[in-house]
């Protein structure tokens, strides 16, 4: 009976940590929410592009460094659109990240954002994401909190495909536009 349990055991965590690296760094961390519209939301379960998600995070552990990435990230969408990189099927969505956030702020935060967003965006694409642990959110979709603007291109079903990150310039705006362009084509 020992043994048994000794073989199980050591199956166990044999195949444990093969299984986590297997799903690590290719999926969102499953989030309820609720847009800035104040409809329910489940990211990244919600995301609806028909062809392309393209999903803007402002992840860090700053406050004033997530009111610049927020900025960053509408400014990046910007310049999507003025390169025609925003077409039918592809959905822009923004999602400022926090963690660690009292739940009796969490209204305060929300209504502080929303009016960032307001009048940028459509407010049924974005939603504040309060997570327990940012590192580890990042970490389930394979990215870090390094408090750039991070930009990820993810499939209908939402599996992340590309990430970009940084400010946005003439020549990384046309990356990423080409990028989105040559996604839709292999889709095709």
């Amino acid at each position: 009976m020992h043994r048994l349990i000794l073989i199980f055991l050591f199956s166990w965590f044999v195949a444990a940590p093969a299984i986590s690296a297997d799903t690590a760094g290719d999926a969102f961390m499953r989030i309820k929410t609720k847009t800035f519209d104040k409809e329910k939301f489940v990211f990244p379960d919600d995301l609806r592009a028909t062809r392309l998600n393209v999903v803007f995070l402002a992840m860090t552990k700053d406050q004033d460094t997530g009111e610049y990435l927020q900025k960053a990230l509408i400014d990046w969408q910007v310049e999507l659109e003025r390169r025609d990189a925003i077409v039918d099927g592809v959905i822009v969505w923004h999602f400022p990240v926090l963690s660690g956030v009292p739940f009796f702020v969490k209204g305060v935060a929300t209504r502080g954002m929303r009016k960032e967003y307001e009048g940028k965006v459509p407010l049924d694409q974005a939603a504040v994401l309060f997570v327990d642990d940012i590192d580890e959110f990042a970490a389930a979709a394979g990215q870090v909190v390094d408090d750039r603007p991070t930009i990820i291109l993810a499939t209908p079903d939402a599996r992340p495909l590309q990430t970009f990150k940084g400010d946005v310039t003439p020549e990384g705006a046309d990356e990423v536009a080409n990028a989105i362009k040559a996604w839709l084509n292999d889709a095709n």
